[in-house]
């Protein structure tokens, strides 16, 4: 039983819950119908990364209304914010629609450039790039999206004859308009890709569930207690309000 975060202190029951993926190890493990065991991991990763192209869109509105209501903020601390906001974004545009993964790694949902319009591949190369060359990396004399994201300097400055003081300096780019309207464009586009991508991978994961005509004994195995699992019983109540068929998703703030 669990007790209401409103207050009240009434318990009420939340459902039982099974860890499918658990489920899907178990195949993956011990052998078993592995239809079932590809379909729940496909159906994992494609909720996984909607999760996260959801979650940039969150960026890029909150960064929007900072820049709107931007005129008492001190500059610095401004371009902070923002510089943070937009690095997010990137990192999880690119994390949802173009990365790779190890075994142990989740992976992402790529999207096929044959389905995107000229501008669409354009865009999406132009926010993977920055990823890649400007943000997890740094690729010395990138230019992207117009701009060199990194200027690293080594050098000797003369104070006199034969005397010399050697110093460094970087500049670098935080926020950049021309990208914020790239992936204002770009995110809707992936977004929808993405989300019906999850959609069809939940609904083949539930149909091959059925198929398999698996008992309760059988799933009743990888029960789990939701408050637990899912980190808080206002974790849980949000991640129950969700359909039959449907992803949740939602930044959850520490305790």
């Amino acid at each position: 039983m669990a007790v209401s975060p409103l207050g009240g202190g009434t318990p009420f029951a939340l459902p039982v819950t099974v860890n499918l993926m658990k489920l899907a190890s178990s195949i993956e493990a011990k052998g078993g119908d592995r239809r079932i065991s590809s379909a729940l991991r496909q159906a994992w990763r494609a909720q996984s990364c909607s999760a996260d192209l959801e979650q940039a869109q969150g960026a890029c509105d909150a960064l929007a209304q900072l820049t709107e209501n931007s005129g008492s903020i001190d500059p610095l601390s401004l371009l902070h914010a923002q510089s943070g906001l937009l690095t997010t974004a990137i990192l999880l545009y690119a994390r949802a629609t173009a990365t790779g993964g190890s075994k142990s790694e989740r992976g992402s949902v790529q999207l096929d450039a044959s389905k995107l319009t000229l501008e669409q591949q354009t865009d999406h190369e132009t926010i993977v790039r920055l990823r890649n060359g400007a943000i997890g990396h740094v690729e010395q004399g990138a230019k992207i999206a117009g701009d060199f994201w990194h200027r690293d300097f080594l050098f000797a400055k003369s104070t006199s004859p034969g005397d010399w003081e050697f110093s460094s300096a970087s500049l670098s780019i935080g926020f950049h308009l021309e990208v914020t309207e790239i992936l204002r464009r770009q995110l809707p586009v992936a977004t929808m890709i993405v989300k019906t991508k999850c959609q069809e991978r939940l609904a083949k994961a539930i149909a091959v569930i059925r198929d398999a005509k698996l008992s309760d004994k059988d799933l009743l195995r990888y029960k789990v207690d939701p408050v637990e699992w899912f980190g808080s019983i206002e974790a849980a109540l949000l991640i129950f309000s969700g359909g039959p068929g449907t992803e949740t998703s939602a930044w959850l703030p520490l305790r």
